[in-house]
């Protein structure tokens, strides 16, 4: 477990010039759920809240934490409308600023700061009479006041967003620079933020089986896996170019289940390179290139799928943008049958009636046909029993994925069927 906030945080907490610990603590309560753990002070109460986000209310003043924060855009810091939404007090306040919107059309930031551990602190953040024409709304006395702030950082396995507003959209009712009530709602919030814990969201507990061939059945255990109403997704670390259907998540998300992948798609490289490792590298010494992604006849790269590799590989399990632990899972070498794929292109981009390739062993001199998805195609010769050409037909059947014109292809005549490839149409 990480310490309590860390060091990836651009805060914009008010700030009273005051310690937390020149104030004195009263009496506190634990909350604790299945993202995180916080000291609730007295005179602060846990209200509703939508999804994972814990609402920490005092009177008008809103403390929201949301742990399982994810970035609509690149940028951390600025007050745009996506880290700012549902504060009334920001929204009365730059009513009228043409979004979005950095924060400094209508705040000053002090030179003041308030530590909260070594790497964070809080800045204070006050409308400034003195930004007049920029379409920000001030308190008609003319006083500085203050109208909220937010935080972003990162904990285990995820990020988060810590909020301060107050519940307003009349800016003549803002809380005044320095004030006492403001100055001991700030000390609080330091107080319990100072307590914050968050709880890995994702958990692997264990795998089974732990070894499986392509297409086998795998469950792995553990919990977070329907986090926050989110799919979760299985991630091999060495296999980015697999496709994958949803696994099915039991309801208390304590347990999930996927089908090992049965291909990897490939790409062909130029003259005198081969794809390793996600790179078009030189051809190694005595490399063998029968079954390498060929270019297409006119020199474009073209799309290729082979059979997953045996061997061992870490697995992930990831929901609603946050990535959990990972565990070892070894992909067995199937069981030899007397018909194989080791090699099908172009398997992407692909329209009914292009050429398709197929390289394997055990293809009958005739009598061959290809299955894509229910689709299949009937007497297909082939002359030395390692190569089959055919025309892709239409699409027809359930798609391997749902919503997606992908599906499993695999050659078959009377010896047996062969292993199968993921198929793509245009």
């Amino acid at each position: 477990m990480k310490s309590n906030i860390s060091a990836c945080a651009v805060i914009l907490l008010a700030a009273a010039g005051v310690l937390a610990s020149q104030t004195s603590t009263p009496a506190s309560r634990r909350f604790d759920n299945e993202y995180l753990s916080m000291t609730i002070l007295r005179g602060w109460t846990v209200g509703a809240s939508a999804g994972p986000t814990l609402n920490v209310v005092r009177g008008k003043y809103l403390l929201a934490i949301n742990p399982l924060f994810t970035h609509a855009s690149p940028i951390e810091g600025g007050r745009f409308s996506e880290i700012v939404e549902q504060m009334p007090s920001v929204d009365a306040v730059m009513l009228n600023v043409d979004g979005p919107a950095s924060g400094g059309e209508c705040a000053l930031s002090s030179s003041g700061e308030l530590r909260i551990t070594k790497s964070i602190s809080l800045g204070n953040l006050y409308t400034d009479s003195s930004k007049t024409g920029n379409g920000c709304v001030f308190p008609s006395s003319g006083e500085p006041a203050w109208f909220g702030s937010y935080s972003v950082g990162s904990a285990p396995e995820n990020e988060y967003t810590i909020k301060l507003s107050y519940r307003t959209d009349d800016v003549n009712s803002l809380p005044r620079r320095g004030s006492p009530q403001l100055q001991q709602v700030f000390a609080e919030v330091v107080a319990m933020v100072k307590t914050l814990h968050f709880k890995r969201p994702v958990v692997i507990s264990g795998i089974s089986p732990q070894a499986a061939p392509p297409g086998a059945t795998v469950t792995i255990y553990g919990s977070g896996f329907n986090l926050a109403g989110q799919t979760a997704g299985v991630t091999f670390a060495d296999l980015p170019d697999i496709t994958m259907p949803d696994p099915v998540v039991a309801q208390d998300g304590k347990s999930l289940t996927f089908q090992a992948p049965t291909s990897v798609a490939t790409v062909s490289c130029q003259e005198g390179r081969i794809l390793i490792g996600g790179f078009c590298l030189p051809v190694p010494a005595h490399h063998v290139d029968i079954n390498d992604c060929p270019r297409k006849s006119d020199g474009g790269a073209n799309f290729c799928g082979v059979p997953v590799p045996p061997g061992t590989y870490q697995i992930s399990v990831g929901a609603g943008g946050v990535s959990g632990d990972s565990v070892q899972f070894t992909i067995a070498a199937p069981k030899p049958g007397p018909v194989s794929i080791s090699l099908m292109y172009p398997t992407s981009f692909v329209s009914a009636g292009d050429v398709i390739t197929v390289r394997g062993r055990g293809f009958a001199a005739s009598g061959n046909s290809v299955r894509i998805g229910s689709a299949v195609v009937s007497n297909i010769s082939s002359l030395d029993g390692k190569t089959i050409t055919f025309l892709a037909p239409v699409p027809e059947g359930r798609a391997f994925i749902p919503g997606m014109r992908i599906y499993q292809a695999l050659v078959f005549n009377a010896d047996g069927e062969s292993n199968s490839i993921l198929f793509q149409y245009r």
